[in-house]
């Protein structure tokens, strides 16, 4: 997808695109909504920002789309509907723009890193050589993030993290700690999330996990800072933890 879109995105067609993302902070919603429907998930957000950025998209507009593009897919809600009910759903569905745009207001006024211009695309390269260039420079990080991820799920198993939450407010936001390492895809974690919400976990702790869990995670972590470099993937990381915990009290306050 990502590679389709750096080679295609050019001339008239990037005209349109930048126009539609223009750069102003209502761009920041559009950019969540077009996320949203993407068929992407989890660290497969990254390199298709990193085209965007690329073509002089604002990094909060990006950022904005990640955690769009991950918290919020077809398969992922499908899935919370049946396990967790029509109620959660929606709500994960709202929760997870806002989260998303929340934290492109954040980074509206950061600077691009010049990384950038190592990944700009030359007007002879074809749809394959892009392609081979992205999963070269990508791949690597995102497979090192997955076993990592594995060897600390060998010591500290998923069913003892889920069950350890309890009513603690800390908890909001440890949920979204424990999901780094935690070796499964986001749409794997939502049958253990239905095993634990029927013990009396507040929904709003449910709902924090949700909509930070597939944003987060070694594979992901190790793709922003590829791509973003250190400061910026930290500030990610630390923005949808304490974003994603405050939004899911703020639901059990509220309701």
């Amino acid at each position: 997808m990502s590679a389709y879109i750096k080679v295609k995105l050019k001339g008239k067609l990037r005209q349109k695109f930048v126009h539609i993302l223009d750069n102003s902070k209502k761009s920041i919603i559009v950019a969540s909504l077009i996320g949203a429907v993407l068929p992407l998930c989890s660290a497969s957000g990254v390199p298709v920002a990193n085209v965007m950025n690329s073509k002089g998209t604002n990094l909060g507009i990006t950022m904005s789309f990640i955690v769009s593009a991950s918290s919020i897919t077809p398969l992922g809600v499908m899935l919370t509907y049946s396990l967790l009910g029509y109620e959660i759903a929606v709500m994960q569905i709202c929760a997870s723009l806002v989260l998303a745009c929340s934290l492109g207001i954040i980074f509206y006024n950061d600077k691009i890193p010049f990384y950038f211009e190592e990944y700009d695309v030359k007007s002879e390269e074809t749809f394959l050589k892009v392609l081979f260039k992205q999963m070269k420079n990508l791949m690597p990080a995102i497979m090192i993030g997955f076993l990592i991820s594995g060897f600390m799920m060998y010591f500290i198993p998923k069913d003892i993290i889920l069950y350890a939450l309890s009513n603690n407010v800390m908890m909001y936001f440890y949920a979204s700690v424990a999901r780094i390492f935690i070796f499964l895809c986001p749409n794997a974690m939502i049958p253990l999330i239905s095993s634990v919400a029927i013990n009396g976990v507040p929904k709003g702790l449910i709902l924090s996990f949700l909509i930070s869990a597939p944003s987060i995670g070694l594979p992901m972590i190790s793709a922003m800072l590829k791509v973003y470099g250190k400061k910026i993937a930290l500030k990610y990381v630390f923005g949808v933890i304490m974003l994603g915990g405050i939004i899911g009290i703020l639901v059990d306050i509220i309701l």
